[in-house]
């Protein structure tokens, strides 16, 4: 029976089907523009990975309290935390990154590991290091504040080791997210003053790559003589840039020129580390409390 022969055995005509049906289509759009919050939630799941990616929320979180260097306004981002970073937190407890492309759900976790080592901290403020934040002496010690509940995203309660070791290291083969997540610290790369997105990443990766190993203070390359010294984040994460300091050595060699490039391509330095400065990335120093 053909679709005509079908329609007819109803006693419709096909004009009226597809007059009905454009008519239903007019009507929607007049319907979508007269309850715009009934046509957002009808799409549902498309507008939350629109806004998801563009991470829109954070972005006056990082303008208005990270300065050039990469240094937080600790105790202004507390006295506002709830009307600026509490909204994309709260974004962060619905998101479904796995609606997002591989750099878009590397740059959603990126930003939700730095978003909450912000809250971490100025939930506790003011402390002179993230370690202040669990009972005990504010130095390393094995209650990490790594390891506390530090709030739901993607529907879940996390800790920062698991967003940094469980899901980024584990899920996604990039030895540069080391130069951006941001564990307050002085010797951390710097809190970058835009969020990443997935469209950008690995232009901002590269650039916080850069950044952070051309910095005089928290790299020494070449340190003097035959001898580099890298970040203890390179001692402590070596793993994720080749099997051996030698291969670490060439994996970092692109980010720079000259004699320095050709050396570390070849692997001709001693490879030693810094000291790792546990201060809080704070615009001034602080008292303990």
């Amino acid at each position: 029976m053909s679709p005509r022969d079908f329609l007819s055995t109803f006693g419709l005509r096909s004009e009226a089907i597809l007059y009905t049906g454009v008519w239903a289509a007019v009507l929607a759009v007049v319907g979508s523009r007269l309850h715009p919050h009934a046509w957002a939630q009808r799409r549902g799941p498309f507008a939350a990975t629109a806004s998801t990616e563009r991470h829109a929320a954070f972005e006056p979180v990082l303008r208005r309290f990270v300065d050039s260097t990469g240094n937080v306004d600790y105790a202004g981002l507390k006295a506002q935390v709830d009307s600026v970073l509490s909204p994309y937190l709260r974004q962060l407890a619905t998101a479904r990154p796995s609606t997002l492309d591989r750099d878009a759900r590397l740059a959603f976790w990126i930003n939700a590991y730095n978003a909450y080592t912000l809250k971490l901290v100025v939930d506790h403020y003011p402390v002179r290091t993230i370690w202040g934040v669990t009972p005990g002496p504010a130095e390393p010690k094995e209650n990490s504040p790594f390891s506390v509940e530090a709030g739901p995203v993607a529907d879940t309660v996390r800790t920062l080791n698991e967003i940094e070791h469980e899901i980024i290291r584990r899920r996604f083969d990039e030895p540069r997210i080391h130069f951006a997540l941001v564990c307050a610290a002085s010797s951390c790369p710097r809190l970058r003053r835009e969020p990443y997105t997935g469209s950008r990443l690995d232009a901002q990766l590269n650039d916080q790559a850069s950044t952070f190993l051309h910095h005089p203070i928290k790299n020494r390359i070449p340190a003097g003589g035959d001898r580099v010294a890298f970040s203890r984040i390179l001692k402590w994460h070596g793993e994720d840039f080749g099997p051996t300091a030698d291969a670490l050595q060439r994996v970092l060699a692109p980010h720079f020129n000259g004699r320095v490039r050709r050396r570390l391509a070849d692997a001709n330095y001693e490879v030693t580390y810094r000291p790792y400065d546990w201060t809080l990335n704070a615009h001034a120093p602080l008292t303990p409390n």
